[in-house]
């Protein structure tokens, strides 16, 4: 009997979900539960929340508000209000969250607020939405140097560079990168920050596990022109030791 009461409830749930009465859909599962607590239920309960979840996020959706909300932040972003710009930026992203400007505009404001890492998110996904923006890598080469990652910036600066090879701000803040770079390799002391960020790196953490590079480090600190032979000739050991110099493990010279 219980078995059969809470087949009829759960059917009676099903068909308040169907109409979009979440609410009751869930009471009459909990009801279900009550008189037969088995995992199609429990599963139905977990399915009925996540739908619950979709159908308030699409009925968030709105492009013209969003576009409103867009405004109002850069707006904010205008008069240096950089809170209450990404507050608009929030807004804007739950009517549009398809929108790559508006993550790369709520990096900017996160940027401004020195929350480099969220920013970085918010840049990745405007660059997954839009793999041609240029404006989304010069930001994340901007949040990388922030950040002392310069083997990083380096890097987004060139893939904006890849895109548009005239693009100003890329090839500015790629000269910026270079420049401190070179720098950085002048001065013997090490910037334990710069390090940190650089060790945290799984790409750096590979390079130095590489039995071949870690033979040329030793040639570099023991035989210093055998070691630049070795660089010179193989790309990819160049290219890693590079790596390494821009983030600020290795200095030569």
């Amino acid at each position: 009997e219980k078995e059969k009461m809470a087949k009829l409830l759960c059917r009676i749930a099903s068909s308040y979900a169907k109409r979009k009465e979440f609410d009751k859909a869930k009471d009459f599962y909990e009801k279900s539960l009550v008189e037969d607590n088995n995992r199609f239920t429990r599963q139905a309960m977990r399915d009925l929340e996540r739908a619950r979840e979709r159908w308030e996020k699409e009925k968030m959706l709105d492009p013209v508000e969003a576009e409103k909300h867009k405004q109002a932040g850069n707006e904010y972003f205008k008069k240096l209000d950089y809170v209450n710009a990404k507050k608009e930026y929030d807004e804007a992203l739950k009517r549009c969250p398809t929108d790559a400007t508006i993550y790369a505009n709520r990096a900017a404001a996160l940027t401004k607020l020195l929350a480099h890492p969220d920013a970085l998110r918010d840049l990745e996904e405007a660059l997954r939405l839009d793999p041609q923006y240029v404006k989304a890598y010069h930001r994340k080469g901007t949040c990388h140097q922030f950040m002392k990652e310069y083997h990083k910036a380096l890097k987004a600066y060139e893939a904006g560079l890849a895109i548009d090879p005239n693009d100003e701000s890329c090839k500015q803040g790629k000269a910026s990168v270079l420049s401190t770079i070179q720098a950085q390799q002048s001065n013997k002391e090490v910037d334990e920050e710069q390090v940190r960020h650089a060790m945290a790196d799984p790409e750096i953490q590979s390079i130095l596990k590489d039995p071949q590079i870690n033979l040329v480090l030793q040639q570099l600190r023991e035989d210093p022109k055998a070691g630049q032979d070795a660089i010179n000739k193989d790309p990819k050991v160049r290219e890693a030791i590079e790596k390494l110099m821009f983030a600020g493990i290795l200095k030569v010279g």
